[in-house]
């Protein structure tokens, strides 16, 4: 004997509801009753007395607008969030099917916790982006090996005596757009950085002119890019420069999304100083640098507006990813002391405004870096070049042997263990790549150590380079980042040589 539906339906751990178009429940299994608080006194076919908890469970579905629609349609997933006062929201995923019976339309909702799929979307997530990144990486290094050997040729050029003024003119903009190309590919770097937050005083106007610089180049050509630097000089801003760039673009990609047939894409930014007595919601008393990013796409509802920042909340397709680039963006910048506002009407665009707590010290600036004189970046010792890239090894041996040094050349980090143990005495300096087939260039400097402990190294890379300089450092070797200037090269090469506590060459 087949069991009775009902038996079957109470069974299930989903909460399964029967609503009609005003959103009274009709019918539902007992795990709905567990999950919603629904006891006998509020069962279905008794007065309209659910529980808030489902009430608003109810009208997150907008089964008004879902009424309209013809009673065959697929069903509808839908993301809700059950209130609970004593703890967070819970997160529901709803399919709701309908059917029409009686001449009324009649709703079969079931509820899943969704917690198992929202770990696994945002692992999913964070997969994908460490691909991408990965990938940024191995392309930035590629790049950068290019780069370092223009570049280098280019300076060589220069240094040429005689050049006819209209060919030096020509490798003088030859040059410059390369090293913009090196900025660009440094940019890119900087936002896939990835760490711990790193709070310091920052200048917004740089990070909205490096997120412009880059936007130019890979958003979609509708779009136009809006931004004038404020009249009045912004305050430096508490920030990690990386997040915060990160944080930009995804707000620059959200616009995108909204925009498909183009539009206006516009940043702002202005000085804000919010009073205890005038703070409303989110807002927190003190002074702030306010970061508006705006466009005139489809625009939101207030509903939608109010929910934006919810985890997984979203209006695109899923296929689009789960969502997560506004909620990040805005547990960002609650992690700096901020909080975001977001105003919106629909079909005349949204703004979303980032306020990011104001800087109590100065920024630390720089100083410049003293041009050297040609003659004191001179030398006669013999550098080993180390790097499985052909181009770039000629290209330095070019520039280490136009001063007038001795250049042994190493094909990958083996190569150069094996050449410097068969001439310990012969090496003064070795120049070495990190990331190298065989024997990567960290290994390389190890056992390299390992025969000379004193031995004068630098190591290079194109990739992401914070994490890689401080691994230098531990080694007590020094570190250049690719692409490189010849002279900057030349100086560190040259203040190594000098430095040495001990002559060990040839």
């Amino acid at each position: 004997m087949e069991p009775p539906l009902d038996f079957i339906l109470h069974s299930l751990e989903d909460a399964v509801l029967c609503l009609d178009q005003q959103g009274r429940a009709l019918w539902m299994n007992h795990a709905a009753m567990r999950r919603f608080g629904v006891d006998a006194l509020h069962a279905p076919g008794r007065a309209s007395l659910s529980p808030p908890a489902l009430t608003d469970v109810v009208a997150q579905l907008d089964l008004k607008a879902m009424a309209q629609a013809p009673s065959v349609a697929k069903p509808a997933v839908r993301r809700v969030n059950l209130s609970r006062p004593e703890s967070n929201p819970i997160p529901l995923e709803a399919v709701v099917s309908s059917l029409d019976h009686e001449g009324r339309r009649i709703f079969t909702v079931v509820f899943r916790e969704v917690a198992y799929l929202l770990q696994m979307e945002k692992a999913i997530y964070e997969s994908r982006k460490a691909q991408a990144l990965a990938g940024l990486a191995g392309i930035a290094h590629d790049f950068n090996n290019i780069l370092t050997a223009v570049i280098s040729q280019l300076d060589l050029a220069l240094d040429g005596a005689g050049l006819p003024a209209s060919l030096r003119e020509h490798l003088i903009y030859a040059q410059t757009s390369a090293r913009r190309g090196a900025e660009l590919v440094s940019r890119l770097q900087t936002f896939s950085h990835q760490g711990k937050p790193e709070f310091a005083p920052l200048n917004l106007i740089e990070v909205i002119d490096q997120a412009v610089f880059v936007l130019k180049r890979s958003i979609d050509p509708q779009i136009t890019l809006a931004w004038t630097r404020p009249a009045q000089t912004p305050w430096l801003a508490r920030a990690d420069a990386h997040q915060i760039t990160q944080a930009l673009f995804n707000l620059a990609i959200n616009a995108r999304d909204a925009m498909p047939q183009g539009g206006r894409l516009t940043f702002e930014l202005a000085n804000r100083s919010v009073s205890a007595a005038n703070s409303r919601g989110p807002q927190i008393p003190g002074d702030f640098v306010q970061l508006t990013v705006r466009d005139t796409g489809r625009g939101m509802t207030p509903e939608v507006a109010a929910r934006v920042f919810d985890p997984y909340f979203s209006t695109k397709d899923l296929s689009r990813g789960p969502g997560l680039g506004l909620t990040m963006t805005s547990a960002v910048v609650n992690e700096h002391g901020g909080w975001m506002e977001v105003e919106s009407q629909p079909g005349k665009g949204s703004s979303f405004t980032l306020f990011l707590p104001r800087a109590a010290e100065p920024a630390i600036v720089p100083k410049p870096v003293a041009v050297a004189d040609p003659k004191a970046t001179e030398g006669k010792e013999c550098v080993m070049i180390v790097d499985d890239e052909e181009l770039v090894r000629l290209v330095t041996k070019a520039v280490l042997a136009y001063r007038g040094y001795e250049v042994l050349e190493a094909e990958d980090g083996q190569d150069a263990v094996d050449k410097y143990a068969a001439n310990p005495n012969l090496v003064d300096l070795v120049l070495m790549d990190m990331h190298m087939p065989r024997l990567n260039g960290y290994d390389a400097l190890l056992q390299i150590r390992a025969i000379n402990p004193r031995a004068p190294v630098i190591m290079l890379s194109g990739g992401v380079h914070d994490p890689e300089a401080g691994i230098a450092n531990l080694e007590g070797a020094a570190f250049l980042h690719k692409p490189f200037e010849n002279q900057e090269l030349l100086r560190l090469v040259r203040r190594l040589l000098d430095a040495r506590a001990q002559p060990f060459g040839k």
